[in-house]
């Protein structure tokens, strides 16, 4: 067989692979339909119960910082104009990805009320990259030194916490799951003075499930 016959079809199977590839990367619009929860894959302990429940009314880390577009945000701090939900976001982790969809839905949700940032643990230019592939609705802060993460004792992706406009941390969730989303839900209205908004959990886990480890 000429060389010519066999680069042809090669080639176009190559593009294929490829053009798979591609599309298995990129987040469904909806970030539901194909996510298998039946098991969690990093099950939330008591133990991460107990120590995140310690972080509860202490004063919030307080940080000036610029977020993946260059807009200077400041987390934290005891002038704030709304209550701040921090995500805690690692890089290549799979746990992050299959969140966000749904915390860009919760973000929307509470966006007349309360700030939504994540903070992820790469430099700006990587967590740009990530904010533009899974779509952020929400300002995400550089944190490649981990100092933000490591301040709030945040020890894998998918934390959280709640900071109150004068500066304390309401609450910190060691992961999520339908019933943490609607402790979530429950604590920014209780913030900011109102009764719980309804929210869709959708493709949230039923058991309490956390992220990857960050490194130390």
């Amino acid at each position: 067989m000429r060389p010519t016959k066999i680069a042809i079809p090669l080639s176009l199977a190559l593009c294929a692979v490829g053009i798979a590839l591609f599309l298995k990367a990129k987040p469904a619009p909806s970030g539901a339909s194909e996510i298998d929860f039946g098991q969690p894959k990093h099950p939330v302990t008591a133990q991460m119960l107990e120590t995140s429940a310690k972080m509860s009314r202490v004063d919030a880390p307080s940080f000036s910082m610029v977020d993946v577009k260059g807009t200077p945000r400041q987390i934290g701090g005891e002038t704030l104009s709304k209550p701040q939900f921090i995500l805690f976001i690692l890089d290549t982790c799979p746990c992050s990805i299959d969140a966000q969809p749904l915390f860009n839905k919760f973000s929307k949700h509470w966006a007349d009320k309360v700030d939504f940032l994540g903070v992820i643990d790469v430099d700006q230019k990587k967590g740009r990259a990530w904010a533009s592939d899974y779509r952020a609705v929400f300002p995400v802060i550089p944190d490649p030194k981990l100092d933000v993460i490591h301040a709030f004792k945040a020890q894998q992706s998918v934390y959280s916490a709640l900071v109150s406009k004068d500066g304390k941390i309401v609450k910190q969730w060691p992961g999520y799951s339908v019933d943490m989303i609607a402790d979530m839900n429950r604590e920014m209205a209780s913030e900011v003075g109102e009764t719980p908004r309804k929210f869709d959990a959708e493709y949230a886990p039923l058991e309490k499930t956390s992220g990857c480890f960050f490194a130390k």
